[in-house]
């Protein structure tokens, strides 16, 4: 037996301090001499940190308490990539609070968008609206209706299912559902019943998914075929106000299936090569005439820039279209059918705010058409509050 005071229990302790000290300095070393490998991790950049000095302490405070150090220190993004291995392949770890889970033959679905909206919760109906939240709903979307209509506006609610709606059989067993009906069965026939025009695209993601690709595996979104057959219901539905549009829906594409796509959710885990995956894409096989255009709309109150797309065919109508991220794979399959098509990606509703309708810019524009697109999940969440800019 080795003596705790012997030369060589001593150099192992000595050897323990030495890689402790190393370890911790690591990412400071990082700041200054970058060593970390290079590591694709999806996250909103933090805000940066103004330069020193009395006038900005008050800022810097405020940068550093949202998050700053943690994004910034050295090696995070390996570190993070280690734990969610750790987490998913070795522990096989799954709980709803997680950001994205894993669910069967290794298919991604988001889980906690934000402290606020819990995907699983919503798919599994652990909370229906109440009569009166509902009825608060469909009077701010009739009221829009209504809004809109006095000024020749027709208007349309698109609903894009979530991924869980879709492909429930791919998530953990545990995550059942309490409720067979969910808050946008109840939403959906109340606006119905109410006489605001909404599509609710459900059904036809089913029909998809019996064909083809519906929804990634590896990210929250549809797949380009997915969004083709979103686009034809569109324009069918539009059809019963501008009957030219049925007949002009085209289906003339190239389809091509080709690998590396970064899946946004994998890439939420840093884990973008453990679940590789193939994008599809369409290539038309006519000339396009929608092209962008300047957006002469600052960014706020958006959470993303204003997307133009123009044919220059004034014997069209034009179109305001507030969308989601959804809206993405849409985009070169409507703009063709319209004069101006502007879309508005606005920050979606939370608990304490409702998704900004720009009754100013519709003035503005004086389209023929609005749409009113959203993915489930913030179709649905409800604000404890709207003000009458919001409605």
């Amino acid at each position: 037996m080795v003596s705790a005071s012997t030369p060589a229990r001593k150099l192992v302790y000595l050897a323990g301090i030495l890689l402790f000290l190393c370890l911790i300095c690591l990412p400071l070393a990082d700041h200054y001499l970058p060593i970390a490998p290079d590591v694709y991790l999806m996250e909103n950049d933090p805000t940066t940190l103004p330069d020193f000095s009395i006038a900005h302490l008050f800022k810097s405070f405020n940068v550093l308490q949202r998050g700053y150090l943690e994004k910034t220190f050295g090696f995070r993004k390996l570190l993070v990539r280690m734990e969610n291995i750790l987490d998913i392949f070795w522990l096989q770890a799954v709980n709803q609070y997680q950001t994205v889970i894993k669910g069967k033959e290794d298919w991604l679905f988001l889980s906690q968008e934000n402290n606020d909206l819990n995907v699983i919760q919503d798919y599994r109906s652990v909370r229906l609206f109440t009569q009166a939240q509902l009825e608060r709903w469909v009077n701010v979307y009739r009221g829009r209706d209504e809004w809109l209509a006095n000024r020749g506006i027709r208007y349309l609610i698109v609903v894009a299912p979530n991924k869980h709606t879709v492909y429930p059989e791919y998530l953990p067993p545990q995550f059942n559902k309490v409720s067979p009906v969910s808050r946008t069965d109840q939403l959906v026939s109340a606006l119905e019943t109410a006489g605001v025009p909404v599509l609710d695209l459900r059904a036809t993601m089913d029909k998809v998914k019996r064909q083809a690709l519906a929804y990634y595996r590896t990210d929250t979104h549809w797949t380009t075929f997915g969004a083709f057959a979103g686009y034809v219901q569109i324009m069918k539905r539009l059809g019963q106000w501008f009957p030219q549009f049925e007949p002009e829906i085209r289906g003339d594409f190239d389809i091509a299936i080709t690998p590396n796509l970064n899946g946004g959710l994998a890439s939420m885990l840093a884990l973008g090569d453990d679940f590789p995956e193939s994008r599809v894409t369409f290539t038309p096989r006519f000339q396009r005439k929608a092209v962008e255009t300047a957006a002469p709309h600052p960014i706020p109150p958006y959470f993303q820039p204003t997307v133009v797309m123009d044919t220059h065919d004034a014997s069209r109508p034009n179109v305001v279209v507030f969308r989601d991220s959804f809206a993405h794979e849409l985009i070169p399959f409507l703009s063709e059918h319209f004069n101006k098509t502007t879309y508005l990606w606005p920050y979606p509703s939370t608990t304490r705010e409702m998704r900004f309708f720009d009754k100013q810019l519709i003035e503005k524009e004086k389209p023929a058409l609005v749409i009113d697109e959203f993915v489930e999940r913030y179709f649905t969440e409800f604000p404890a509050k709207t003000t009458p800019a919001q409605q």
